[in-house]
């Protein structure tokens, strides 16, 4: 569906190279946002992620997870907060939210995840690979031992209009203004993002990850950013 990533710094990279907006769900989430926010949310930092997709998988040296990961990170914080987040796999109390991921038609067969995020004031998640772990270098994407993984797709669903100060960058793509319900999608195995929230308020939004079908496929192609999804 989308190219390998160039990791050309200067080029100018365009929506739907890399990255795409396949449509907007005109949904109310009000109510689901505000109880979810009651759950036990958790604060996810950036060196205990599980990369639980990711067919290239964090090092663990001594006992220390992330070791090679946080050596690269010597100038920065590599505990840093991300977003606070729940899984709601199982949780019946959001129906609409369960409705959104279940219209991605991903693999039942193979494990999803469907998540609310809320990125707080200040949170940040550096320039980063999904499908590996750490520095997203070139010579890693070209070495022998990476391992694609092509089946693998990742969206995410605005569940409120964007505000002056948060930002998302998929590559050289910055991305922002965005509309409640706005949902995108990128390249899994080798395309750089990063997400900051640089404004005064949260930012919530639901990602949802797992195996993509025929019928995944078709809707990220077929998809717009005209497109008004309806669920019931």
């Amino acid at each position: 569906m989308f190219k390998d990533y160039h990791f050309n710094k200067w080029t100018k990279d365009k929506e739907g190279e890399f990255f795409k907006i396949i449509g907007r769900f005109d949904c109310n989430f009000t109510k689901e946002i505000s109880l979810v926010r009651k759950t036990r949310m958790k604060t996810k930092r950036f060196n205990e992620q599980p990369y639980t997709y990711a067919n290239n998988k964090a090092s663990t040296i001594d006992g220390v997870y992330h070791a090679l990961e946080d050596a690269d990170n010597y100038a920065g914080q590599p505990d840093a907060e991300m977003f606070d987040a729940y899984r709601y796999n199982d949780d019946y109390k959001f129906p609409i939210f369960r409705r959104v991921a279940e219209w991605f038609e991903l693999n039942k067969k193979k494990e999803q995840t469907w998540k609310f995020h809320d990125q707080k004031p200040n949170q940040q998640l550096m320039y980063h690979i999904d499908n590996l772990p750490g520095e997203p270098r070139p010579s890693r994407i070209n070495s022998p031992d990476f391992k694609y993984a092509k089946d693998r797709v990742r969206f995410l669903v605005f569940l409120q209009n964007w505000e002056p100060g948060q930002i998302f960058q998929f590559g050289n793509y910055v991305h922002t203004q965005w509309k409640k319900g706005e949902v995108v999608t990128w390249e899994w195995s080798t395309l750089p993002h990063a997400t900051w929230n640089g404004s005064w308020t949260k930012r919530p939004a639901l990602q949802i990850t797992g195996t993509a079908t025929a019928n995944t496929w078709k809707k990220i192609k077929q998809g717009s950013k005209d497109l008004c999804i309806k669920v019931h």
